[in-house]
């Protein structure tokens, strides 16, 4: 059961969660906190302190390690819409949490795989024709 993690006396979900960013710049570090509530199936899962610059991808390490599962499992939702972990989280303040498993968070990191592969190949290809010497 996804949301059973959180019944765990060790894992408090409704403790709001603050991870510094000294990666950021001062400027994006600066943005004002805000809570953002995590739900599931099964009713609100967590609630966490963030801001609005950081990446899901950062948010989504920060939940899974809450609920205790791996991070390549989790999916974060906003409404119907899959959010991407180089997105940022904006205002939003409410997002879905899904749990793939194992084989479908497998397959879900092949085809991410590939595509970056492809994207990486158009974009090599790309600058190989554009340093060709102009005859």
């Amino acid at each position: 059961h996804f949301g059973s993690s959180c019944t765990d006396p060790v894992v408090d979900c409704k403790v709001p969660v603050l991870i510094s960013a000294p990666t950021m710049s001062a400027t994006v570090a600066l943005g004002p906190d805000f809570s953002l509530r995590i739900i599931g199936i099964s009713g609100e899962l967590c609630s966490l302190t963030v801001q609005p610059a950081w990446r899901v991808a950062k948010l989504r390490q920060l939940v899974a390690r809450t609920l205790a599962f791996p991070a390549a499992e989790l999916t974060l939702l906003d409404g119907e819409t899959e959010l991407k972990d180089h997105h940022a989280l904006g205002g939003r303040r409410e997002l879905t949490a899904v749990r793939l498993s194992s084989s479908a968070a497998e397959q879900k990191a092949k085809e991410r795989m590939e595509f970056m592969g492809t994207l990486m190949l158009q974009r090599a290809s790309k600058v190989a024709f554009q340093a060709k010497p102009r005859v």
